[in-house]
């Protein structure tokens, strides 16, 4: 199916290309707050923005009453974003053991004690056979640290060869969700580590925002059923475009 988006697309990619560094990270600045609001607010609705925008800019909230967890979580995904971010600018290359960290970061202190007493710990791979979205995705817990490697392995072959950029950050959110290596915040680390490979390319970060997780889990699942990464790169595409068309203008 063709995507009637790609035209304008790449011709918003290489505006992005276009921009001083300086430009971008003033761009990123603002990118930060919209990306861990709806990425945390995929999985929890009480969230609001304004309470977003104050731990991710000042580390903490004024005159918030509710779960303590949704503030610990937040954080967690701007630490998260800065590891991410950092680690995958010195070296852009994935690991199992990068995979662990980004998801002990995004998940630090916040395991139930279900999880806590059968085992688990945030960093480390899951020990229950676990399972997920709403396709309920994953893979037996045995098997999990050998297809984590073979993905790390193909991701990184495909960015050694500097091509498919957006389809290579694609299969590493489609695969790694597919698999579902931890007890939790696979989603989380999905979307966060499918940015940071974004962006050690040389290429705009993605809002995949809440009110489109319909059709973004939708896309996951026809991943998953029947392998086909198109509606998820079609859907990529068009969540680009709405986080980026018309700032890049300014």
């Amino acid at each position: 199916m063709a995507d009637s988006l790609k035209p304008q697309y790449d011709e918003l990619v290489a505006r992005w290309s276009a921009l001083s560094p300086e430009r971008r990270e003033e761009l990123l600045a603002e990118f930060v707050p919209d990306y861990v609001y709806n990425s945390e607010k995929i999985e929890n609705s009480e969230l609001t923005y304004a309470t977003v925008k104050q731990i991710v800019e000042t580390g903490s909230v004024i005159g918030y009453t509710g779960d303590v967890q949704l503030l610990v979580e937040t954080y967690n995904l701007k630490l998260s974003w800065d590891l991410a971010r950092r680690r995958l600018a010195e070296s852009p290359c994935l690991s199992e053991e990068l995979i662990q960290e980004a998801q002990g970061l995004v998940t630090m202190g916040t395991y139930d004690e279900k999880r806590l007493l059968a085992g688990e710990r945030p960093g480390t791979f899951k020990l229950g056979n676990y399972v997920g979205g709403p396709a309920s995705v994953g893979i037996p817990a045995a098997e999990v640290p050998r297809e984590v490697g073979l993905l790390a392995d193909d991701v990184n072959t495909y960015l050694e060869e500097g091509e498919r950029r957006l389809t290579i950050a694609a299969y590493l959110h489609a695969k790694l969700f597919d698999i579902h290596p931890f007890a939790d915040g696979n989603g989380r680390t999905a979307r966060l580590l499918m940015n940071g490979v974004l962006l050690a390319m040389g290429m705009p970060p993605i809002v995949i925002h809440a009110q489109n997780h319909a059709a973004y889990h939708a896309a996951l699942d026809v991943f998953h059923l029947e392998g086909d990464l198109g509606p998820l790169r079609r859907f990529l595409r068009s969540e680009t475009m709405l986080t980026w068309e018309g700032l890049l203008e300014n």
